[in-house]
């Protein structure tokens, strides 16, 4: 016979380890930091030893905490793929997927119906934020995230690179950087050092006219201020793809940015499903037409 701890301290040892914080794994499990604390106060006491280091303003895993997570998260991961091929019926065809609100208008939504009319056997339901989910805490089975391809981990798989160009709407072919309004938003992560106008005209030689310059709050806004003829914007080239090419965005001529990538997440406890690895699939092939 097994000689195991509570559960419930193994389980809130993992929340904590995984999440950093008694705060957001007690919100997990749907307890109070405090009994979090407890649990994991009672694990220690079990197994004679620290897992967790309390700090002032954050904590960190002792060195044998950090033996332990890995191999919990594996065993947690492997209960998770076995309960959810019981559930044949309704999960195996069910794909939940996170991303973007700027990636999900533009990009992924145009695409969905093709994926439909080829895979009308799975449903899908998407998840739109631009902070980074937790797929195993919120039950999600794919992220598309954006960021520098060096900071993606060993998990996540580029699905396809972008640039930043200008672009204006294809009625307004006149319009030109050098006296037209031009539309921005700002990076909600600003160390990413996001591609910018200023940026652009540094690069084209030219001085940066910010008196010229509408800035919005958020990538959406400042397309749906594009869509209504407001200025040329500075566009991940990815998201204006499918606006190219149907004639309803023109590019302007001139210097050409660095983006990031878009990678692919997938939910180790769901990643075997029929309607995930259907999903992933196409998105892999619809990604590669661009």
């Amino acid at each position: 016979m097994r000689k195991l701890p509570p559960l419930n301290a193994i389980r809130a040892f993992e929340a904590v380890a995984r999440r950093l914080s008694f705060a957001d794994a007690g919100e997990e499990l749907g307890v109070t930091a405090t009994a979090i604390s407890h649990q994991i106060r009672h694990l220690e006491a079990y197994l004679g030893f620290q897992l967790v280091e309390r700090r002032p303003r954050q904590i960190a895993l002792t060195p044998a905490g950090q033996d332990l997570f890995p191999k919990l998260q594996t065993a947690f991961d492997t209960l998770g793929e076995a309960f959810a091929m019981l559930d044949k019926d309704v999960e195996q065809s069910l794909v939940r997927v996170t991303t973007t609100h700027a990636f999900a208008e533009r990009w992924l939504v145009p695409r969905l119906g093709d994926f439909f009319e080829n895979h009308g056997d799975v449903r899908v339901e998407v998840e739109t934020n631009d902070d980074v989910m937790d797929l195993r805490a919120g039950r999600l089975d794919l992220a598309i995230r954006y960021g520098p391809q060096a900071s993606s981990n060993e998990e996540a798989e580029v699905l396809l690179s972008d640039r930043y160009i200008p672009v204006s709407l294809a009625e307004h072919a006149d319009s030109c950087v050098q006296d037209g309004r031009l539309l921005g938003f700002r990076w909600r992560n600003a160390d990413m050092g996001g591609p910018t106008w200023e940026e652009w005209f540094t690069k084209a030689g030219e001085p940066f006219p910010s008196d010229r310059i509408t800035r919005f709050s958020d990538e959406s806004a400042a397309f749906n201020a594009l869509d209504q003829g407001l200025g040329l914007l500075l566009s991940s080239s990815a998201l204006v793809d499918e606006g190219l090419r149907s004639g309803r965005y023109r590019q302007i001529p001139g210097p050409e940015l660095r983006g990031f990538a878009y990678c692919l997440l997938l939910n180790p406890l769901s990643r075997n499903k029929h309607g995930v690895k259907t999903f992933a699939g196409w998105l892999r092939r619809a990604a590669r037409q661009i």
